[in-house]
C-alpha cells in the first residue's frame, strides 16, 4: 500500500456493522504487510472503539464514521460518532486482575494494544483517535 492514504468508512449505528470496520482494518494491515499479531491488535482496538461508538451514539439514521490514515510508519484510526459525549470523570478505573467487571473495559483494551489514544468530545460529537506505529 502506498504512503499517506486515507480510507473513509461509514457504518450504520448498529452492532451488526462493527465487523465491517474490523474487516477493513484487517485488509489494510494485510496490504501494509503487517504481522498477524499486529493485525489482531488493530482489529481488537477498532472493534472496541466502534462498539463504544455504537453504544453511545444517537440511533435513528445516524452513523459511525471510521477513518483509516495510512502512512509508511503508522496507522491512525479515527472513530467518530454523534451522541452521548465522553466524560473522562465517568470512565471506569482500570481493574485489578483479581476482579474483572463485565463490560466497561473497551478503552483500557484499546490503550493496551495501541501506541497512542486520544479522545475529544464536543457539541455531541466524540472522536476517538488511536495510533499504531511500525518499524520498517
Amino acid at each position: 500500500m502506498s504512503s499517506n492514504k486515507t480510507i473513509k468508512l461509514e457504518i450504520p449505528s448498529s452492532a451488526k456493522f462493527v465487523s465491517v470496520a474490523r474487516k477493513a482494518v484487517e485488509a489494510i494491515a494485510f496490504g501494509m504487510g503487517l504481522p498477524d499479531e499486529t493485525a489482531d491488535d488493530l482489529k481488537l482496538a477498532v472493534g472496541e472503539a466502534c462498539t463504544n461508538a455504537v453504544k453511545y451514539s444517537v440511533s435513528n439514521g445516524h452513523s459511525v464514521q471510521v477513518l483509516y490514515h495510512v502512512t509508511p510508519d503508522k496507522l491512525e484510526v479515527e472513530v467518530r460518532n454523534t451522541g452521548t459525549e465522553f466524560r473522562p470523570e465517568n470512565r471506569r478505573k482500570k481493574p485489578s486482575s483479581e476482579c474483572l467487571p463485565i463490560g466497561g473495559l473497551g478503552l483500557h483494551v484499546i490503550e493496551a494494544v495501541m501506541d497512542e489514544v486520544n479522545i475529544t468530545s464536543k457539541n455531541g460529537e466524540t472522536v476517538l483517535k488511536m495510533t499504531k506505529r511500525f518499524k520498517r
